[in-house]
């Protein structure tokens, strides 16, 4: 699924790194699930949580992955509007699920109605049926995942779960539902949950001094459909 801030990239060299430290038995959760890419990744013998505050997002999933529900398969842009519309409005003429998929599938950048309909390029290429089908073929890996909506201090969980948090990035542009994430407040969050007994990792690009880099490497990421730009991305744990 296309997702803002997604580790599709960079899955197969940090969760082999998280994995390595669980223990039998173990929970492990993911409390920024967006696109899914980490925790579609881990093993079904894992027992898994994924979280998001993201209602719609986490009612899509659930749909995709716990009923018979099927979505539409083409999202053409007049009922993208309508869809969009009603969101706005809040008046409830469609469920949750139905939004959040229309709302991810159907705009640029998987950006959840935030910089208008995905549609076609110049040369032909369909991203929403592209978007689709590749979100489609997440569905079987994550089947057995017990999902959750809220905010990350929020979330009910095994005790010494191993928990993976991939915040909004500081000072970076995130979804609406990001907007004025306290980031010393999730510091300090992170650093109570490593004093409850979880395993705590984090994806950032920095890092208060306590925090340990486990993993980094250096990536191209999308400001926009045509600019690009360098960064480490990291992976820290206490």
């Amino acid at each position: 699924m296309k997702y803002q801030g997604s580790k599709a990239r960079i899955v197969d060299e940090i969760l082999p790194i998280m994995l390595d430290k669980m223990r039998p038995n173990q929970a492990i959760v993911d409390a920024f699930v967006g696109g899914c890419s980490v925790i579609q990744n881990v093993p079904p013998e894992y027992k898994r949580i994924a979280n998001d505050n993201n209602r719609y997002l986490i009612a899509m999933w659930k749909e995709l992955t716990t009923t018979n529900w099927k979505p539409p398969t083409t999202i053409e842009k007049p009922f993208y509007d309508k869809v969009r519309e009603s969101w706005h409005k809040n008046d409830g003429k469609y469920s949750d699920a139905l939004i959040g998929w229309v709302g991810f599938m159907g705009s640029r950048n998987g950006r959840f109605f935030d910089g208008g309909y995905s549609g076609h390029n110049a040369k032909g290429r369909d991203y929403i049926s592209e978007n689709i089908r590749n979100t489609s073929r997440q569905i079987p890996f994550l089947m057995g995942v017990e999902w959750q909506c809220g905010s990350y201090e929020c979330i009910s969980m095994p005790k010494a779960s191993l928990v993976y948090y991939d915040p909004p990035y500081k000072g970076t542009y995130g979804y609406s539902t990001s907007k004025n994430f306290d980031h010393d407040r999730f510091y300090d969050w992170a650093r109570q949950m490593k004093r409850d007994g979880h395993l705590v990792y984090i994806s950032e690009y920095n890092m208060p001094g306590d925090f340990s880099c486990v993993w980094q490497k250096q990536i191209t990421n999308s400001v926009n459909l045509t600019k690009t730009y360098l960064a480490t991305e990291r992976l820290w744990t206490l």
